[in-house]
């Protein structure tokens, strides 16, 4: 049975069934945080009430506390979606975060929600919240357990100026605790769509430095923000790193590793911002985008910020980077997998080829 057909079976019944293991989190009632992920690795999340904090428009990327404590925020993951046409790239753009609500009037930031199906694109809130666990394969004798995959629908409500309307399904695979898989799609009445692009979008935060690329390290301090008096303007754009400049693994996907040069971001305090001390360990953020997903037009783009959004207040020890994404031309069903990791890429099983050395 597809996933499609499952989830249908389940809501049919009207309940969701818990597989045994323990290692999965999810909303323990309709009314709970909208967390979901391993215990074993990294969480995700939209906005709710005692979820992970955060603005609207966001998917919110953590890890468990090993105490039983909330899980820690890490990063954020917006949805932008690229229409067809003329004009400039960012004429033709929708940011999940930063465009007005239509449907929660004066908010700032798209509304996400989980959808009831795989084919329902009505906007409406779910007193169920349909989390599918489908189990590959059976158990061999003498080997690992069966996989387990973990799929969240999340629908986005359409862009108003660029007509763009897509939703995005969050998936875990019990065997990759550490990543996060982002599928795109468009639904019928949405413009036509160039780019669809999911972006991590507070580096910051970890005061991420180092972007990994093919036998180089980019040193966010190498490019200072532009100072124009105006803390929204204090950061920098940097150009494209096309695929040819991307790492890639042994099975031929294409990969960007992001690190801080701290060894202990969450001993650096932000005395006039405190929300913006860095809770979590020290972690690798990446982007993974698997082989038989490249598009020809495949690239990496970050920007540099010495500033925290919408403040005066300086990200401690210079410039770091930001959004840190990859974009390609959108086909629909197209994967974008988000990982977070306590190894430094030197520690990525099997080794990658062309993996510079970490600068001092």
């Amino acid at each position: 049975m597809n996933v499609v057909r499952l989830v249908a079976a389940l809501l049919a019944l009207g309940s969701v069934p818990i597989l045994a293991g323990g290692a999965w989190i999810r909303p323990s009632s309709p009314d709970g945080p909208l967390i979901w992920g391993r215990t074993d690795g990294i969480v995700f999340g939209i906005r709710s009430t005692g979820g992970l904090r955060g603005p609207r428009g966001l998917i919110r990327i953590g890890v468990p506390n090993a105490n039983g404590a909330p899980a820690e925020l890490v990063n954020f993951v917006a949805i932008e979606p690229v229409i067809t046409g003329f004009g400039s790239r960012f004429s033709r753009m929708g940011f999940s975060e930063l465009d007005m609500s239509q449907l929660d009037r004066g908010e700032r930031g798209k509304r996400i929600w989980v959808a009831p199906s795989e084919t329902a694109g009505e906007l409406r809130t779910l007193p169920l919240l349909p989390t599918v666990i489908e189990i590959l394969g059976g158990k061999p004798k003498g080997q690992r357990a069966p996989l387990e995959i973990l799929s969240v629908r999340l629908e986005v409500e359409p862009f108003q100026y660029t007509k763009a309307h897509v939703y995005v399904v969050a998936t875990m695979v019990s065997d990759a605790p550490n990543e996060v898989r982002l599928t795109v799609f468009h639904h019928p009445d949405s413009a036509p769509i160039e780019e669809l692009t999911t972006t991590a979008t507070m580096g910051n935060y970890e005061r991420l430095r180092y972007l990994w690329l093919k036998d180089r390290v980019v040193d966010s301090r190498d490019y200072p923000a532009r100072n124009s008096g105006a803390a929204i303007d204090e950061f920098r754009d940097l150009a494209d790193f096309p695929l040819p400049e991307m790492l890639r693994t042994g099975d031929g996907d294409a990969i960007v590793f992001c690190t801080t040069n701290e060894q202990a971001p969450g001993e650096v305090q932000v005395r006039n911002g405190p929300g913006w001390t860095y809770r979590a360990p020290k972690l690798t953020q990446y982007w993974r985008v698997p082989g038989h997903e490249i598009q020809p037009d495949l690239r990496t783009r970050v920007n540099v910020r010495q500033v925290y959004w919408a403040s005066q207040t300086q990200v401690p020890g210079g410039p770091a980077f930001e959004n840190l994404e990859v974009r390609q031309r959108y086909v629909p069903g197209q994967v974008f997998v988000f990982g977070l990791t306590p190894k430094e890429p030197s520690g990525w099983e099997p080794k990658i080829a062309h993996l510079a050395r970490e600068k001092n």
